[in-house]
């Protein structure tokens, strides 16, 4: 008895039998869960070996090989013809709104059925017209015309793919995805990856600056110095439009830039990397680049399955082991905030699967509708140029989107179990995996994860950090339920609960942070290393404050990180707060990054019944109003005044005399951009105070810059003093 060929949709069909080689027919035979395989005959026709002509010629009983072959796949058109008179309804609905989280699998997989049938008709009125050729002009030559014209059907078929369809071709040309996703690692790189035992190496990567390299292998892995993406691997059907869309996104000459270029060979080596220096400039080159890494990654893996779905049709090979997929079908995750980057992400996919007119994005109307914001929604008042960079078009930080690729093709809307791509914002993805004791939850689509993106997570911070804490405790879980999953395809490493250490990670963020350091050091482990980029040295965002303002900086003592809230907080109470309780430092703005800090200080203002008002980002407008009044005109002491809601509404508080930071910011042009509002009261006596541990390097060098950050961390004093402007 055959084993159940395992793809990913989940459509029946019913097989029919040939009657001459016992080859059931159909795209679907003996297969409930399977990819559309597109030309599943020809490649069986390429495996056969026909005898020559020339042995025995003179044998009535002889047939043509090549009719035999024009003969059986007429054959097959035919049964074919009937499936698409039948089908034909579903390609006409495949841009009708269908709900995502009710959607019917049959119609979503419809549309790429139709194409591949489409394409096989095609393929037999060519071969037909070969056949006729063939049948007016016999002779001694017959059996090369015969070869010429199946290698002329095979270029019309499909002129675009150029690569090698054997695995073992692909094996030879050191393909990094066969290399990294067919290796089987040892117990004892499982024992390494699981102690976090890396070998740590410090080197200089070109257009990329300093990095630290951590790997079990004892050795860095270099990127290569080759630039043509085709020589990487990449499909060449991504690699025809790479240019184009590139010259969409902001690009002059069209070609992938040298940071470009750099980032995509260390993505395509299948390493984990964090990148903690994305800008306004860089940001949309970034996400072209892992778009073109993400596609190229679900394209071959869905080449690999057809691959070994048609070879198992193969008369002998029913019974032949292929270990080639997981336990769900998603494979990439990408997590951003914004609907607005899911848009650009949709439509650098879209540009980049465009080969021909045969393009097709099914649910686009409805995507755009959701997705796109109107231009006539503008934002009143003057912002920052980063501002009004981070909140163009939908700022919606509630959605969730699964996408279904083809060659040609971009399924939108698609449920997530028969999704390649999911499309997801934090909050979007905590109402799906619920909490422990929830009834409806769900968190099996991320059981075969090879691939986690997040972009910009410097925003995914001021969003709610704790979800993708949550997030990351999911991953690669045992599922609930099946969901048509053949386990006799099932890489053995997903099958020992190893699925991490293939997975890579990829993180994008303009600042470094530790809470996002943490996270790529304790989550992502990667077995074929990580590389960790280094942010280049700076003056520091100091050099910016134009206000003649002394600054003074108090290093607090912290024997362990698990204690800085604690210790932060009684050092305010013991040394800051008391001094600015004087009368002559009233209108004191104390700049509070973290919400639960900001909660401690409040409770304690109201319990000592100081004068006080504060803004956060859960305060209605009417209060935040009233509260900005009060401070402008003197009648409180005290602002507290959070960091996300400068973040989300940045607004230019008046009144400001003294500033305390009680904590650096996450954005270093916070820091400026809070002191500069003092500009308006430079006459008077100014003062900001500022509060730092040795847990805040980077954030402290963003600020004051590499050189004085250095000192002021391993000096033996614990204040120091900066006067700025005139």
């Amino acid at each position: 008895m055959a084993p159940k060929k395992h793809g990913f949709g989940k459509r029946k069909r019913k097989s029919k039998q040939s009657g001459s080689n016992g080859v059931k027919k159909g795209k679907f035979a003996n297969n409930t869960n399977q990819l559309p395989t597109g030309k599943p005959e020809q490649s069986i026709i390429e495996k056969k070996d026909y005898p020559s002509q020339s042995e025995d010629s003179s044998s009535e009983e002889e047939v043509n090989p090549y009719q035999e072959l024009v003969s059986s796949i007429k054959q097959q058109s035919d049964s074919d013809k009937s499936e698409v008179e039948s089908d034909s309804d579903d390609l006409e609905d495949s841009n009708d709104d269908v709900d995502n989280d009710s959607e019917d699998e049959d119609s979503v997989d419809g549309s790429d059925d139709n194409l591949d049938e489409k394409e096989n008709i095609e393929t037999s009125n060519k071969l037909d017209d070969a056949k006729h050729a063939v049948s007016e002009n016999e002779s001694d030559n017959s059996e090369t015309s015969d070869k010429s014209e199946v290698e002329d059907s095979e270029e019309e078929i499909d002129e675009s793919e150029t690569e090698q369809d054997d695995e073992d071709l692909d094996a030879q040309n050191l393909d990094p995805f066969l290399e990294h996703f067919e290796k089987e690692i040892s117990e004892e790189d499982v024992t390494k990856l699981s102690q976090s035992q890396w070998t740590k190496s410090e080197m200089k990567i070109p257009h990329l600056g300093k990095c630290t390299v951590r790997t079990i292998k004892g050795h860095p892995q270099k990127p290569d110095n080759s630039t043509d993406l085709k020589k990487m691997h990449v499909k060449q059907s991504l690699c025809n439009e790479v240019k184009t869309t590139n010259i969409k996104h902001g690009s002059e000459k069209g070609d992938l830039s040298p940071l470009q270029l750099m980032v995509f060979k260390i993505l395509n080596q299948y390493q984990d990397l964090y990148y903690p220096c994305r800008t306004q400039e860089t940001g949309e080159h970034l996400r072209l680049v892992y778009c073109l890494h993400a596609l190229n990654h679900v394209l071959k893996n869905r080449k690999r399955v057809i691959s070994h779905n048609t070879k198992m049709k193969l008369p002998g090979n029913e019974d032949k082991d292929y270990r080639d997929q997981g336990l769900a079908r998603p494979k990439v995750l990408i997590v951003i905030p914004f609907r607005e980057a899911a848009l650009r992400i949709v439509d650098i996919m879209i540009s980049l699967l465009k080969s021909d007119e045969k393009s097709m994005v099914s649910n686009k109307k409805r995507f755009y509708s959701e997705y796109k914001l109107d231009n006539t929604d503008q934002r009143r008042g003057a912002k920052p140029e980063d501002y009004e960079s981070t909140f163009t078009g939908n700022t919606d930080d509630h959605f969730r989107i699964g996408l279904g690729v083809a060659k040609k093709t971009l399924k939108l809307y698609t449920n997530f179990y028969a999704s390649d791509i999911i499309l997801a914002s934090p909050l979007g993805l905590r109402t799906i995996i619920g909490s422990e004791g929830d009834k409806e939850r769900d968190y099996d689509f991320l059981s075969s994860i090879e691939m986690l993106i997040f972009d910009q997570a410097d925003i995914l911070m001021m969003q709610n950090w704790d979800h993708i804490i949550h997030l990351m405790k999911h991953f690669h879980l045992q599922p609930k339920e099946s969901h048509g999953t053949d386990f006799s395809r099932v890489r053995m490493w997903t099958l020992n609960g190893w699925s991490k250490y293939y997975r890579q990670n990829i993180i994008l963020s303009s600042v470094s942070d530790p809470q996002i350091l943490s996270l790529f050091n304790k989550h992502c482990c990667n077995y074929n290393g990580k590389i960790t980029l280094h942010r280049p040295e700076t003056k520091g965002s100091i050099s910016q404050v134009v206000v003649q303002l002394p600054q003074v900086y108090h290093k607090l003592s912290c024997s362990s990180y698990s204690q800085l809230a604690d210790d932060r907080f009684n050092f305010f109470l013991q040394k800051i707060l008391p001094t600015h309780k004087d009368p002559v430092l009233a209108q004191t703005l104390i700049y509070v990054p973290s919400y639960f800090d900001f909660v401690r200080l409040r409770n304690y203002f109201v319990r000592e019944d100081l004068s006080f008002v504060y803004i956060s980002e859960y305060t209605k407008d009417k209060t935040l109003s009233r509260s900005r009044n009060q401070f402008f005109h003197g009648n409180a002491h005290f602002m507290l005044y959070t960091e996300r809601v400068h973040f989300y509404r940045r607004f230019k508080v008046r009144g400001i005399k003294h500033i305390i930071f009680y904590e650096l910011p996450l954005f270093p042009h916070f820091y400026s951009e809070l002191c500069n509002m003092l500009i308006e009261n430079r006459q008077e006596n100014s003062s900001c105070t500022v509060m730092y541990s040795q847990y805040d390097v980077q954030k402290l060098t963003e600020i004051v810059g590499s050189d004085r950050a250095s000192h002021m961390i391993s000096s033996s004093k614990h204040i120091h003093m900066f006067v700025t402007g005139e």
